[in-house]
């Protein structure tokens, strides 16, 4: 059975050329008492920039690198093996979400709104700022009593959580919001940060480089008579 978490990967977008990054995991149950995903994968980093590398493994077994941006909850920025980027900004109340393949040369633009009205639910904020995906259906989630993990000053603390025949372990960075570590049922290394910071960066890096690119506005698609 498929894992209910699959690691970022470009996929399209029912007929349009549009690549989405999306994640999922699945965990198991043992240890202490049942905890809801929103007691544990809350959304609340105590930084403001974060900035990290990681490598992970998808569900065919291929591996892949991530890097990341974050500046609080107004821009995201995502880069899967140098060629697919992702960026999440905020604009008024909605967010605005920029995808660029850069080996195919194209950039679809889309605003959440849009993604809601054409189902593409997964596509939140916390899913992709925090690199978790709730599952949907019933979950048993728990704490483990394992030893507190740590990349360089940043430390985890270990959750198991079963849903369906998948089993799961991650190390949750609850001041970072990320995963820092995640395990698959056989408890090897699936996900892995490298790297973090989470010092100031360049206003640049969340720039949207249109340049050479075929352009795609996902919201003229779905709603050309929209002012």
């Amino acid at each position: 059975m498929r894992n209910v978490f699959i690691y970022i990967k470009g996929v399209e977008l029912r007929a349009l050329p549009f690549l989405l990054l999306i994640f999922y995991t699945t965990f198991s149950f043992a240890g202490t008492r049942e905890i809801r995903w929103e007691d544990v994968f809350k959304d609340r980093p105590a930084y403001k920039y974060i900035y990290f590398k990681a490598q992970y493994t998808d569900e065919r077994g291929f591996k892949h690198q991530l890097e990341y941006w974050r500046e609080g909850s107004e821009k995201l920025k995502r880069v899967t093996d140098g060629s697919l980027e992702l960026y999440i900004l905020k604009s008024g109340k909605d967010r605005l979400y920029y995808i660029i393949d850069k080996k195919k040369g194209i950039l679809t633009k889309a605003s959440r709104q849009t993604l809601y009205l054409i189902g593409e639910f997964s596509y939140n904020w916390n899913s992709l700022a925090n690199n978790l995906h709730k599952p949907e259906g019933q979950y048993k989630l728990r704490k483990l009593n394992y030893k507190e993990e740590k990349i360089d000053i940043y430390k985890c603390e270990w959750y198991i959580l079963s849903f369906k025949n998948s089993t799961q372990k991650i190390c949750w960075s609850k001041t970072l919001s990320i995963p820092l570590i995640i395990k698959d049922k056989n408890n090897r290394i699936v996900w892995k940060v490298d790297y973090i910071s989470t010092k100031p960066f360049n206003e640049n890096v969340f720039y949207v480089n249109k340049k050479d690119l075929l352009i795609i506005d996902l919201d003229e698609e779905v709603n050309p008579h929209a002012d």
